[in-house]
């Protein structure tokens, strides 16, 4: 038995047989064809390259909805096989070197993604991810070996690879594929989301998985705590066999939640949200019980692509969302890009402190032209459900102005051309800079509706990077200044009588719920796994008396003095939940 620990991408537990997808490039030796054979060589690997981009196209054409992730980055390996750096150097070669196609294929893959490699940018170094992937594709083809194939799998299985491609990923909708084993990969990465949209469990970033695979290894896989288990004994298979009963007891348990109002005992009711990147995702937003979208991520359009989206290609995207949730809100942030979050085809000076730097609404009020695009596209969609507009990372009146006065601009220019759009469509900004939450009193007076970001909040208030490891422990949501931050925040909206939602990673969480329900919390924001869990907490809890030991909490100093006072209490008011 070999185990090994990675990281949680998707919850569940998984036991089954495992397959090992080779991504590898196929070695290649320097070796040369005679002068007569170079042009047959040349025919050969646009040949492979020809079959290739069939392939590819075949299997993007069977995705149906052309504005998801899926479509938009195999449509990026495509343009990818049709750049000359790719293409054209390697017949350069082979004409010019009379070298083999694999060789002068190989030779100008390996240049280019040694350039790749050196790029510090995290999303266009994962493009080289991509250029690997087609580098596999391309070779397998030239050899005349067929590509092992996701849509050829006939019985359960769990994947181990090295990374999955999109072209993987969009086969794995149609085939039995009980779980997914990475050697790469993070939370964040295009893998990560699919098995979360998928509601499959995964383990990622497991560094070296697929060199201790061993063909037909049964694997179990927990995706709850990152555990991967190659060759697991029969004690190990019967106790994660009860831990995936008991998993599975605990969802179908938790489902019902889904379907019923988040109302207390004292009868305070809460509206619960998603967190969504994309449109695919409302549906499972919806089984959750999510009552609309606090939070539609609108960069993630923006990225994984050669071109911006039209304005046409994001009000489309954004009207299926709207539709969706044809009878709740939909909270549509713009841009956020900058920070950790950057497009390829936007050029952002390289800046020493990116967390505080050209980012979010500062980068919006730049480039106005970008703004003004995606605030068209907001407020056409607004013609056809119950859309809000809300600005990431206002620090003061100053920029919530700015951006309110450009909104006006392009509504008159809509009311000019007659197109349709809500003329009441509410305005919001997320509160995530201490600065807005101290003038929160102010900045209420002039929107709609506040989010609390407290990823951000968090890492502005306490000073501390929250990727960094060296500082992650400070980062502390229990710390007494954040909680008086949100109260104030809650106290500010209140007082100018708008609602104020919670977005960041903290309102789903459930050791949190009591005390945001008794922070004044109206709306919640999450992932959509969270919302059953949190919902049920919600139900068995006393609003009036939740308000009443929060202030009592605001008393203390400490994170932890917090955190243990709390952890008290949860356990003698919910006895059967665990924390």
């Amino acid at each position: 038995m070999r185990l090994l620990r990675g990281i949680p991408a998707s919850g569940g537990i998984a036991i089954g047989r495992g397959y090992f997808l080779s991504r590898a490039l196929p070695s290649s030796v320097q070796s040369t064809v005679t002068r007569d054979k170079v042009e047959e060589e040349a025919a050969a690997f646009l040949r492979a390259v020809g079959r290739s981009k069939d392939q590819i196209r075949a299997i993007r054409d069977g995705v149906k909805d052309h504005a998801s992730e899926h479509y938009q980055i195999l449509s990026v390996h495509l343009a990818l096989l049709e750049d000359s750096m790719l293409v054209d150097q390697t017949v350069r070669l082979v004409r010019e070197n009379q070298y083999k196609a694999d060789w002068a294929f190989n030779k100008v893959l390996q240049n280019l993604l040694e350039t790749f490699h050196r790029i510090e940018d995290q999303y266009l170094r994962e493009r080289g991810h991509d250029l690997r992937q087609i580098g596999h594709r391309v070779l397998e083809n030239l050899a005349g070996r067929p590509v092992d194939s996701i849509a050829s799998i006939r019985e359960p299985v769990i994947l181990v690879a090295h990374d999955l491609s999109p072209a993987d990923t969009a086969q794995i909708l149609k085939s039995p594929v009980l779980g997914f084993a990475t050697d790469v990969g993070s939370k964040t990465s295009h893998t990560a989301i699919t098995a979360r949209s998928l509601g499959i469990p995964a383990v990622v970033g497991l560094e070296r998985v697929t060199d201790e695979y061993a063909e037909l290894d049964e694997i179990i896989l927990d995706g709850e705590e990152g555990i991967l288990i190659l060759r697991p004994t029969h004690e190990a298979v019967r106790e994660y066999t009860e831990k995936r009963k008991a998993y599975l007891l605990r969802i179908r348990d938790l489902a019902k939640f889904a379907r019923l109002p988040a109302v207390t005992r004292d009868g305070r009711t809460l509206r619960l949200h998603a967190n969504i990147e994309f449109p695919e995702e409302a549906d499972a937003a919806q089984r959750s019980g999510a009552e609309g979208v606090g939070l539609y991520r609108t960069e993630f359009l923006f990225l994984n692509r050669r071109d911006l989206p039209s304005e046409e290609e994001q009000y489309k995207t954004y009207r299926r969302v709207a539709e969706k949730f044809a009878r709740h809100t939909v909270t549509i942030r713009t841009l956020d890009l900058g920070g950790d979050k950057f497009a390829s085809q936007i050029e952002l000076a390289d800046e020493m402190n990116p967390a505080m730097g050209l980012r979010a609404i500062r980068f919006c009020l730049k480039e106005k032209e970008i703004f003004k695009q995606q605030i068209r596209a907001i407020l056409r969609a607004s013609a056809h459900g119950m859309v809000r507009m809300m600005f990431p990372m206002i620090s003061g009146m100053g920029e919530l102005r700015a951006a309110l006065a450009i909104v006006e601009e392009v509504k008159a220019d809509l009311r000019k051309r007659r197109i349709a759009f809500d003329k009441e469509i509410p305005i919001g900004i997320m509160v995530e800079i201490p600065s807005a939450a101290m003038i929160a009193d102010l900045l209420a007076k002039e929107v709609d509706f506040f989010s609390i970001g407290t990823n951000d909040l968090i890492q502005y208030a306490l000073a501390i990077d929250r990727v960094n490891e060296h500082v992650s422990y400070l980062y502390e949501p229990l710390h007494p200044a954040i909680l008086r931050l949100v109260r104030r925040t809650v106290d500010g909206a209140h007082d100018a009588r708008i609602p104020v939602s919670m977005c960041g990673e903290m309102a789903g969480e459930p050791f949190f719920t009591y005390v945001l329900l008794g922070l004044g919390l109206d709306e919640l924001s999450m992932n959509a796994m969270s919302i059953p869990r949190v919902k049920r907490i919600l139900r068995k809890s006393v609003a009036y008396e939740a308000k009443e030991f929060t202030g009592g909490l605001l008393l203390h100093a400490t994170a932890a003095e917090i955190g243990k006072i709390l952890r008290k209490k949860l356990e003698d008011i919910f006895p059967e939940e665990r924390f």
